[in-house]
């Protein structure tokens, strides 16, 4: 029985604790995350281009060839030159052949579409070409031909020419894959099971080289399509393609000889068409992605470049850049919804930065290929549905805060018109209490003991008729009624009436005062306020210094300046009551100062008083040695 109350007490527990929840906290978040986990079932291949093709175009550490490749272009000039259109004739074929063989170039692809001889003449001169490559590459280890598939299929050589060696060397254009630009980005390696010329071409060059040898799944990257029955693998541009030009060879000038001997000596050699009037002699790639304006050859050179010196791209899996982008989400979401707005931009702005040098960094130390739009777009879906949720939230604080303030304006309002009725009130009856003392001390033969308790109810009358006085100037201070009227007035004057009027109070007590008035022009003050300001500094020496001692008051002057200082030689304030002395409502605690009656305001309205005359006041004491005020203001 006990067991099963105690479990329903849990239940009911637990229940309490969740409707104690604040679901509205959680929206934006719940929000967010839905939003996020429907963004990421998208793949944005247009945008990932963007960033992708960037990275590529500004990648500092490939930004050159390593390995010798030269270029032999067969195109308008040579044309003009040779008298002869493309493919040229086989004898022209046979002069290039000739010369490449005397410098011995390490690897010669042949991309030209040869057509079949319609001449004995032109037989013949295949059959000479034909003996000249075998003679350059007996086992087939050096030359092969180029192959692209079009619609009727491989276009392979003439049947003259085919047992020399040929393999696809077709650029891949992502035409229905990624963004589908037909943009250049990636190399076939090998297609039902044999290699492309690009990656037998690395490997020969690997191989003179004495390189390890690396297999199609081995580049870093590289995938198996089964539709295409091939391998894959994004690969890195050594520099501007379109600006290589420094590699390029006319056809015409190696058939004539014109070129330096060792020109070609263990080079990888590509021979092919690159015509500016043909189109389909060029291709899109990263560079150029509006105008195809790359020649295919020195794509070519790129690709074979890349396989050699493995500069290829590791695709990051698409679920570690999901699950990414979810993190980032939850704990930006939750920064967001603990700082202002203006530090939110700040850090959504950093992050992005961050995350974009991450990749990129990435991308050109290790080929790695972090794709950005998902972790891009969970900042900025983070941003935007944060921010108006933010915004609403601060518009309600603030909002809060305003109704508050404009509460306890209206409180204080009340407070001091409730003061300063009061006091104003309160001062009519002290002033009747004191003149009935007066008149009963005056008009009557009181004993001794009558006339000390009518001096009692006249300093009590006075003491309260002071703590009113503060109250009011309190009440003025507060609510920003007091004004300045000034005057021309000579300080020292102001100072002989108060001492005149308390040397009576200080002979009372047994002390001394002394004056030291040196002279003073007239400055601008208001006597009124002034006379408060000294009263209450002398009057407070005159409380607390102690019977038989003495009160200083100085004055003197310099160009910018009018001082007044108040000293006296007797108990002395500590240090930490010194630095709260000015603090409203502040009283000095100990054994000698308890049975001393005050309200703790007169030193914090002396300060605020000087302060209303642009002045400064300062304050020193040690203990049993006494304490100095110093007054400081404009002489002027």
């Amino acid at each position: 029985m006990n067991g099963t109350s105690s479990f329903f007490l849990r239940r009911r527990t637990v229940f309490k604790r969740f409707k104690a929840l604040e679901f509205s906290k959680f929206a934006p978040l719940l929000v967010t995350l839905a939003f996020i986990l429907i963004l990421i079932q998208y793949s944005f291949h247009p945008l990932e281009s963007i960033f992708l093709d960037f990275w590529v175009k500004n990648d500092i550490s490939s930004n050159s060839f390593k390995n010798p490749i030269v270029l032999i272009a067969l195109d308008e000039e040579s044309d003009q030159f040779l008298g002869e259109t493309y493919p040229y004739t086989y004898a022209s074929h046979n002069r290039l052949m000739n010369r490449l063989v005397e410098d011995r170039p390490a690897v010669v692809n042949y991309f030209v579409s040869l057509l079949e001889p319609d001449s004995d003449v032109e037989a013949r001169y295949q059959t000479e070409f034909y003996d000249g490559i075998k003679k350059f590459s007996p086992i087939g280890d050096k030359f092969k031909f180029g192959t692209e598939i079009d619609n009727f299929g491989e276009q392979i050589p003439p049947e003259g020419l085919r047992d020399i060696g040929y393999n696809l060397g077709q650029l891949y254009k992502d035409q229905l894959i990624f963004s589908k630009d037909e943009v250049v980005r990636r190399a076939i390696l090998n297609i039902s099971g044999e290699d492309s010329l690009h990656l037998w071409t690395a490997k020969k060059y690997r191989d003179l080289k004495s390189l390890p040898q690396v297999d199609a799944t081995a580049y870093k990257g590289a995938y198996y399509n089964s539709e295409a029955d091939a391998n894959f693998a994004l690969f890195k541009y050594s520099g501007n393609p379109i600006k290589s030009e420094g590699y390029v060879i006319p056809f015409h000038r190696v058939v004539v000889g014109n070129f330096p001997k060792g020109f070609f000596t263990d080079k990888i050699v590509l021979i092919g068409p690159q015509y500016l009037s043909n189109t389909n002699d060029y291709v899109l790639t990263p560079f150029d992605k509006e105008n195809a304006r790359t020649p295919k050859l020195m794509v070519h050179a790129h690709i074979i470049e890349a396989l050699i010196s493995e500069k290829t791209i590791y695709d990051i899996n698409d679920f570690f850049t999901q699950l990414a982008s979810l993190l980032i989400a939850i704990i930006l979401s939750y920064i967001i919804s603990r700082v202002q707005p203006v530090k939110g931009l700040m850090i959504t702005i950093i992050l992005i930065i961050g995350i974009l040098f991450i990749s990129y960094f990435s991308f050109i130390s290790f080929g790695l290929w972090i794709k950005l739009s998902h972790l891009v777009l969970s900042i900025f879906v983070v941003y935007y549905i944060w921010v108006p949720f933010r915004a609403i939230e601060e518009y309600q604080t603030r909002y809060a805060i305003q109704e508050e303030t404009k509460l306890l304006k209206q409180v204080d309002n009340l407070k001091q018109n409730f003061i300063s009725l009061m006091s104003h009130d309160l001062k009519t009856p002290v002033a009747k209490i004191a003149g009935i003392a007066d008149i009963l001390k005056i008009k009557f033969n009181n004993t001794q003991e009558q006339t000390e308790l009518i001096d009692n109810v006249v300093n009590s009358t006075k003491e309260l008729n002071d703590f009113i006085n503060s109250i009011l100037d309190l009440t003025k201070i507060e609510s920003q009624n007091l004004t300045l009227r000034k005057e021309s007035r000579d300080v020292n004057k102001v100072i002989e009436g108060i001492l005149t009027k308390l040397e009576f109070e200080a002979g009372n007590k047994q002390i001394k005062i002394e004056s030291e008035l040196l002279p003073l022009y007239p400055i601008e003050i208001d006597t009124v306020l002034m006379n408060r300001v000294i009263s209450n500094l002398v009057e407070n020496a005159i409380k607390y210094a102690g019977k038989g001692k003495t009160i200083s008051v100085k004055t003197w002057d310099d160009p910018a300046w009018v001082y007044i200082e108040v000293k006296d030689n007797g108990l002395g304030i500590r240090q930490e009551d010194l630095a709260h002395i000015f603090d409203k409502f502040y009283r000095v605690k100990n054994d000698s100062t308890h049975a001393i009656k005050g309200s703790g305001l007169g030193l914090f309205l002396v300060k605020y008083f000087i302060e209303l005359h642009n002045g400064v006041i300062s304050a020193t004491s040690q203990l049993g040695e006494g304490t100095s005020f110093i007054i400081k203001l404009k002489n002027q």
